[in-house]
């Protein structure tokens, strides 16, 4: 009888083909036993192609962070291990929405589409990016609630055509501790949701218009558009102005005061959260000019010095 051990590698590759949008068995199989985990570390391909037919990508990450760093096994096992403590069903669930369209793919990489090709945004874009009170003015919007994603990672209302500013901030920022895996506080903590392709079929760009129809944002991902990279594009457009910094800083204020740590303990602890890329900076941003840059400089010192001295309004006037 043929052991594991003497099987050819194509023999064993091909059994995990068969495991394919299955990733918690695939991951299984890899730790059988000494033969397949060492044949899973030689090739991470094998790992790309998993997540890829499981509806999972690879988000590009910030600055000049290499995103090969964070290989596919590692994203892999991420997932399925985030999917054992996360409460939210729209995160464990993540890739339920197209599990049909998953387990019909025929191939393994994004590839090119027609130009009117029909793409299906995945409903976590319109939970994350949209206000719930479709009505509301920007204005009382700064003390409503975040349009939160239903239990389902079932279809989402038709939103309005205008993302929501404050929705896109909230998942820019930290959450309570007892309510990280109940929250998307911020999103990056979430692999699942964050590594979701953004549209089905998945492509490696996106195109955002206006009512104008004039191009207001690219999105690109070589390896495919996921939901991360398209929130981190959007986060890139909220306004960086006196009415966000004080909402961004109200909300650090009611962390840190139930959190029981000194507003300077609080703030390191925020910031050393990076998330599972290791890129998350709480005040991300980019500029388009050097009178930019330094006016938004200096609107961050006014809010990390309101956290680590404690709040005062004198830091935003």
């Amino acid at each position: 009888m043929l052991s594991l051990s003497a099987c050819p590698d194509a023999i064993l590759i091909n059994v995990w083909h068969h495991l394919l949008g299955d990733l918690h068995t695939f991951i299984a199989l890899a730790q059988t036993c000494r033969r397949l985990r060492q044949l899973s570390e030689q090739d991470d391909n094998i790992w790309q192609s998993a997540c890829f037919v499981s509806g999972f990508g690879r988000p590009l990450r910030r600055g000049n962070l290499a995103t090969r760093d964070v290989t596919y096994k590692r994203l892999a096992r991420s997932i399925v291990s985030h999917s054992s403590v996360c409460e939210i069903r729209s995160c464990t669930k993540a890739n339920a929405c197209f599990a049909d369209h998953h387990a019909r793919w025929a191939y393994t990489r994004t590839r090119p589409l027609h130009p009117d090709h029909p793409l299906d945004f995945h409903p976590l874009y319109f939970y994350l990016h949209f206000s719930q009170s479709y009505g509301s003015s920007g204005q009382a919007r700064m003390h409503g609630q975040p349009h939160t994603p239903t239990p389902s990672p079932s279809p989402s209302p038709t939103p309005p055509v205008i993302h929501d500013s404050i929705s896109i901030l909230l998942t820019q920022l930290p959450t309570f501790p007892e309510s990280r895996y109940a929250q998307y506080g911020p999103l990056c903590a979430h692999p699942n949701a964050s590594c979701a392709f953004a549209t089905f079929p998945p492509v490696d760009r996106l195109e955002f218009e206006n009512g104008q129809g004039d191009i207001f944002m690219i999105v690109e991902n070589p390896e495919g558009c996921t939901v991360l990279d398209v929130n981190r594009a959007l986060a890139e457009l909220i306004p960086f102005d006196d009415q966000h910094l004080e909402f961004a800083l109200a909300h650090y204020q009611e962390l840190a005061f139930t959190s029981g740590l000194s507003l300077p303990q609080f703030a390191d602890a925020v910031f050393r959260d990076r998330g599972f890329l290791g890129d998350h900076e709480q005040h991300q941003h980019t500029y388009s000019s050097p009178d930019e840059s330094a006016e938004a400089v200096w609107k961050l010192k006014r809010v990390s010095r309101a956290l680590r001295c404690g709040y005062s309004g004198e830091y935003l006037a």
